[in-house]
């Protein structure tokens, strides 16, 4: 739907420079600024239907006495059966990507779920709060495309399994490729922006304090740094 409307735009904009004569390099420069909206996270998003998208997985109370640290597992296995038969309380199995995934929050670091073990992510230091709960997200963002401009109350992650995009802060931008993951401190303001000339498949993860939402977007973000 945007990219009919940024078409439009661009179309608009080059049928004034034809009629008052502005030169094509400003109407490019203008329409080099306008950037397609930012792609939120919601239930059963498009990307459940391999389009562009990020879809929420699951949302839900950690279980148990865990550590104040503990590690993100990501494996996979040969069929969403199998990844649901090995899932403990705290791991959420799903198909994403072409794959199905079991990914699971929790202190021990081996390899140790069945499946091929793709990645342990951490530490992550679990909020200090009554309540914790844990939201984990698929996402295929195209190229050019962004998240919105957000923080969070507890720690995220997030792996890249295809593609590369910048996380942009407020310091610095940060450059992630396949098989690259990187951990976001609690209230960082961030955002995701697709670098690449293909798509940006990503899984992520939000550990937080269940008294507050798992997200919150700004609507006026202070400058971000993008990736050189």
């Amino acid at each position: 739907m945007w990219r009919s409307t940024f078409v439009g735009i661009a179309a608009l904009l080059l049928l004034v420079a034809l009629l008052y004569g502005i030169h094509a390099s400003m109407i490019c420069a203008l329409a080099a600024e306008v950037e397609p909206p930012p792609v939120k996270c919601t239930e059963d998003s498009p990307e459940r239907r391999g389009q562009e998208g990020c879809t929420i997985l699951a949302n839900r109370p950690l279980v148990g006495s865990l550590a104040k640290s503990v590690y993100w597992h990501l494996d996979q296995f040969d069929s969403l059966e199998a990844a649901k038969k090995a899932a403990g309380p705290n791991g959420v199995a799903a198909e994403a990507h072409g794959a199905a995934w079991l990914m699971t929050v929790e202190a021990q670091i081996e390899e140790h779920h069945g499946g091929p073990h793709v990645a342990a992510i951490g530490p992550l230091t679990i909020p200090a709060a009554e309540r914790c709960s844990m939201r984990m997200q698929s996402s295929v963002l195209r190229p050019g495309s962004t998240t919105p401009a957000h923080t969070h109350p507890g720690p995220e992650a997030i792996y890249i399994v295809d593609g590369e995009q910048c996380l942009e802060t407020p310091e610095v931008g940060q450059h992630l490729s396949a098989g690259q993951f990187y951990v976001v401190p609690d209230g960082v303001i961030h955002r995701g922006r697709v670098t690449g000339s293909g798509v940006r498949r990503a899984l992520g993860l939000n550990l937080y304090n269940a008294a507050h939402s798992a997200s919150h977007d700004l609507v006026a973000p202070p400058p971000l740094v993008r990736c050189k």
